[in-house]
């Protein structure tokens, strides 16, 4: 029986696992998740995975609602309209199968669906960036019940966010960390045209980079792959601070993973201790060494590897070279077996992985032949992988726990009466006739019941003097658990509430707005105002690197009665960076460009930022019904633009190029100091090794958000 965990609020905190595939599900499962989220094989944000479609999902809901295990279905990528009519029925059959809720980054999606569907149940995706109060509030406006918080959301803010709002907060705890803001990557979609808000991620953010200073060479490596976060330490903080429900990142990595990260999270929550072998056994598992990330502010994030990192298990102590193969000796306490897998370091930096197939234990020492690889004494070494522990975790098969009594009398019908938990069933068969000669026993009934693939019974008899073939014993057996199935997932829905909807055959109908702005000039500085013919359009739009009241002033007043400006907003923004912002735009009297959800809060005419993700006009249509008629877009081609245009009648632009939001610190990652001593410089450029370059802005409110964007 598991242990349940309360924040101060009286929330159960709930444990969310991911799954790939079923055999990860049922890990999860086994390993104590009180619910899971996968994906289907359309229209998901992991389209590089088995993943599942509709009549595999149908099973592992099924399965998963057998020991109350709530699902949850990704469909969290941005939708062209074309697409967003299978999506909807998409969402109608997973809700008709029993899918708990659904996760949705597309606002004209949610919109539809909330307007359809209203009782069917929407998570925000991360990949919508919420961070604040203002983006919660908004998000709740929409139909959301729950906010899965950007990981870049630190904990004032998720204590500002529960404060003062009604909606459930998710919250990543275990898993990978995009170094890049949360949805506003557009680095493959720039070089590869595939885009990460499409499931289409090539993870540039893993190779290798230079970080050039005015063209010299400041530091090299992968300079943009992030640590995975590992919140162990943290739960009970987020818990008070309000976190409905601890989510585990990796749709994408090894059932084996989510074995262990489910189990450790579940010990964790339920206030059991975590050893030292089980952190190790969570490392073996998938790690590339672990940061709480942003929680407490500006953490370094940053690894110096791309890849898993394992456990360090010893050092070299001497190598042999031959003309084929090397004998490595390792000095280590490490029950090293084969086949494992070995990682060699030097000064925390990769320089080989090796395959130990041969591996002996020689004079105190581990040999290990391999090839001629680049390994040298005192090279680190850390292992990669252990099938004998791994094994140890997967071949684990649970089953629900049931008490059965059978009742089976003479010439009347099989009774069997069956409790779950605190829920009881009853089930009538057939008739059993008088034994003649030799009755059936108690033991034939429990050796017949015994056998199921999910569910471990005890078993009470009460038998009378009857007669049946062990045949006929055997079909009441199968005809009662397959009852029971169906019967445990009819009272599942009834108790969630769940409901069967229609599906849709078409779309609902756009509204089409007719008002259209010629031209919005965007300016970076009051000193690019040279000349009256710049502002040429009906409005003007500010883009400063420092938000301040003093320099907008300046700009506002240098542009006058000649257009209306618009202030462009961050991405990010903190209680106090909104603060500063609302200031700004009350005194002044200006509108502002929405670049992130939060925005929306604000009470001024407003244009929608390219990071705001316009991508069908079904999004376009539903802000445009808050006001909203100018739209930037960051990914979409010019046939996709004059489309939505067509069909809406808004003003659809192209943005400004950027291809990541880095939220934290490359100054100090690279040069020290604080940000009392800020040591920010024109002129940072990261490089590929092909020679792309990008480089390094910044805006700053009280909080610095930092950019790659062309050079």
């Amino acid at each position: 029986m598991k242990k349940i965990c309360y924040n101060k609020n009286m929330e159960k905190v709930e444990l969310l696992s991911p799954a790939g595939n079923i055999n990860a599900l049922k890990q999860a499962v086994y390993n104590g998740a009180d619910s899971i989220y996968l994906g289907i094989k359309q229209f998901n944000a992991r389209n590089n995975i088995e993943g599942f479609d509709i009549n595999s999902l149908k099973n592992a809901v099924e399965y998963a609602h057998l020991f109350n295990v709530k699902i949850y279905l990704a469909i969290n990528i941005l939708f062209k309209d074309e697409e967003l009519l299978d999506a909807i029925n998409i969402i109608a059959r997973a809700n008709n199968i029993g899918v708990d809720a659904f996760i949705v980054q597309d606002l004209g999606l949610a919109k539809i669906v909330h307007d359809t569907y209203p009782n069917i149940i929407l998570h925000a995706s991360t990949q919508l960036a919420i961070h604040n109060l203002e983006g919660a509030l908004e998000a709740e406006k929409l139909g959301f019940k729950r906010v899965v918080l950007a990981r870049e959301t630190p904990l004032n803010e998720i204590k500002r966010i529960k404060q003062n709002s009604n909606i459930e907060l998710e919250f990543f705890a275990q898993g990978a960390l995009c170094v890049s803001f949360s949805g506003n990557c557009y680095m493959c979609s720039h070089l590869k045209n595939k885009s990460g808000n499409r499931g289409e991620c090539l993870q540039f953010c893993r190779l290798k980079y230079d970080l050039l200073n005015n063209e010299k060479n400041v530091a090299s490596g992968y300079l943009l792959s992030a640590k995975d976060i590992c919140m162990l330490d943290q739960i009970k903080i987020l818990q008070e601070a309000g976190i409905k429900c601890l989510k585990i990142e990796g749709r994408a990595r090894r059932d084996f993973y989510v074995a262990i990260a489910t189990k450790l999270y579940r010990k964790a929550i339920d206030d059991d201790t975590i050893s030292h072998e089980d952190l190790n056994m969570l490392k073996l598992a998938f790690n590339r060494e672990y940061t709480p990330a942003y929680l407490n502010g500006n953490n370094d994030i940053i690894s110096k590897i791309q890849g898993h990192n394992g456990i360090n298990i010893g050092n070299v102590k001497a190598v042999n070279k031959g003309k084929k193969f090397n004998e490595i000796f390792i000095e280590t306490k490490y029950h090293l077996q084969r086949p494992s897998t070995l990682k060699f370091l030097k000064n925390g930096e990769e320089k080989a992985s090796i395959s130990a197939v041969d591996v002996q234990n020689k004079n105190g020492l581990i040999r290990v032949t391999t090839t001629n690889s680049n390994i040298n004494v005192g090279d680190s070494v850390n292992i990669l992988s252990d099938d004998t522990k791994e094994n140890t975790v997967l071949n684990i098969n649970n089953k629900l726990n049931i008490c059965i009594r059978i009742i089976a009398k003479e010439n009347t019908n099989i009774l069997i009466e069956a409790q779950i938990n605190d829920t009881k069933y009853q089930y009538s068969g057939t008739v059993l006739d008088e034994a003649k000669n030799a009755p059936i026993t108690s033991e034939d009934f429990i050796k017949s019941f015994s056998k199921s693939e999910l569910f471990n019974p005890t078993i009470i008899c009460e038998i009378g003097n009857v007669f049946a073939p062990k045949s006929k014993i055997n079909e009441i057996r199968r005809n009662f658990y397959e009852w029971l199935y169906n019967e445990v997932q009819k009272d599942y829905f009834v108790k969630n509430n769940l409901k069967q909807v229609e599906i849709l055959s078409g779309l609902p109908k756009l509204k089409k707005f007719t008002k259209l702005i010629k031209k919005t000039p965007v300016i970076d500085s009051v000193s690019q105002i040279k000349s009256i013919d710049v502002l040429d359009g009906d409005l003007i739009i500010y883009n400063p690197e420092n938000y301040n009241l003093e320099d907008v002033k300046k700009f506002v007043e240098k542009v006058g009665d000649n257009a209306k400006v618009y202030l462009n907003l961050p991405n990010f923004a903190t209680g106090e960076d909104i603060n500063i912002l609302k200031e700004i735009v009350e005194k002044l009297k200006i509108g502002v460009v929405a670049n992130n959800l939060y925005a929306l809060n604000f009470d001024c005419e407003k244009i929608a930022g390219g990071f705001l993700n316009i991508y069908n006009s079904y999004t376009v249509n539903f802000l445009q019904e808050k006001g909203i008629n100018i739209f930037y877009t960051k990914e979409l081609t010019e046939n996709e633009i004059k489309n939505i245009t067509q069909k809406t009648g808004a003003t659809v632009l192209p943005d400004k190029k950027h291809y990541m939001t880095l939220r934290h610190c490359p100054i100090k990652h690279f040069f020290g100091g604080d940000c009392s001593e800020c040591k920010y410089k024109n002129g940072l450029v990261y490089k590929m090794q092909d020679g792309t370059k990008f480089k390094l802005t910044r805006k700053k409110v009280k909080t610095c958000t930092f950019y790659l964007e062309d050079v």
